[in-house]
């Protein structure tokens, strides 16, 4: 590696604990003491990804036949590609964000004591979608003082990995599907108390925000609020604050000012968090099967917490089960007047 690289050559990388490693020409990325930069992440193969200055179009990064693959931005790539300024790197549950010597030398007052940069506190993402987890991953990762520790899309890997990672906030996605997102939230809870969740809830349903927040999370968003919305969230969570965005806390301060939708049991409010996480699913047009594996349980048990769902809701067959979860998911079900109404 070169050390008297000139900027234009020079490249650094903003490490998961917020320092600067520079890496001059290139380097190789891995898990192994061998390696220019040894990260220390199961996910991580011996021997990952190279990182080399190409002439004059900049550093290149290339996947040396890893397990996990690498990943640029949240895509997966299948050859050599170039990287720019900020670009985010992703190998096993580590992130790091790709720096130009050039970039660096023009924040600096003299090119020779480059300061690192600002701790960034560490986020673990909970999400199953895997279009929404790239984003909140870029959305995250975008901002100075927060990064991506670790992302988890199934809520069975989320206990194993908040270990390896020892994040200081969770973000869970908790709309959509949201397999066991209310079981995940009492876990992650009796484990660790001081846990600080932030969760994504798909719509205003006072009745899934009272259950959330009775579980432990700190903040509560809608999946449709801006962007400014969730980042400050997971701020006030990290300080240890409560945030709830403006639509979630208007249905919650009509909930407790006793406004009709707070006592009111009918529908899908009457379900136990369970055959609520389950209703969820049905939505989603899973197979028995796959909703068994998810909440970790039988398929017998699934099918009869079915049964009784069924009998709750007044639903004569599972195909009008499944069109009572998609309604009610999408604010369409007629047994539950509108929050904002």
């Amino acid at each position: 590696m070169a050390n008297a690289a000139s900027p234009a050559d020079d490249a650094w990388l903003e490490m998961p604990d917020g320092h600067a490693q520079r890496i001059g020409r290139g380097c190789v990325l891995g898990r192994l003491g061998n390696c220019d930069v040894v990260l220390g992440d199961e996910g991580v193969s011996r021997q990952h990804a190279r990182i080399a200055r190409t002439g004059k179009a900049g550093h290149a990064i290339s996947d040396l036949g890893s397990t996990n693959g690498t990943y640029v931005n949240g895509l997966r790539i299948a050859k050599p590609t170039l990287l720019r300024d900020r670009d985010t790197i992703g190998l096993g549950t580590c992130r790091l964000k790709f720096r130009t010597g050039q970039a660096v030398s023009e924040l600096v007052t003299e090119a020779s004591a480059v300061a690192p940069p600002p701790a960034r506190r560490r986020i673990l993402l909970v999400a199953d979608d895997a279009l929404s987890g790239e984003g909140l991953v870029r959305l995250i990762d975008a901002q100075p003082d927060l990064a991506v520790a670790g992302h988890a899309s199934e809520s069975r890997q989320v206990i194993a990995l908040r270990a390896r990672c020892q994040p200081e906030a969770i973000l869970l996605d908790a709309s959509g599907e949201a397999a066991g997102a209310l079981s995940l939230l009492s876990d992650l809870l009796t484990g660790d108390p001081e846990t600080r969740v932030a969760a994504i809830l798909a719509r205003p349903d006072p009745d899934f925000i009272e259950r959330v927040l009775r579980r432990g999370a700190l903040a509560c968003v809608l999946k449709a609020d801006p962007p400014d919305e969730l980042v400050r969230a997971l701020q006030s969570a990290l300080a240890g604050s409560v945030y709830l965005s403006r639509r979630i806390a208007a249905v919650t301060v009509r909930q407790l000012a006793g406004s009709r939708e707070a006592g009111r049991r009918e529908g899908p409010r009457g379900l136990t968090d369970r055959e609520l996480e389950i209703f969820h699913l049905v939505a989603g047009a899973r197979p028995n099967r796959e909703i068994a594996a998810a909440l970790g349980m039988s398929v017998k048990t699934v099918e009869t917490h079915k049964e009784n769902i069924k009998i709750k809701l007044g639903a004569a067959s599972a195909a009008e089960l499944a069109e009572r979860a998609r309604d009610w998911l999408a604010g369409r079900d007629s047994a539950a007047p509108s929050p904002l109404s």
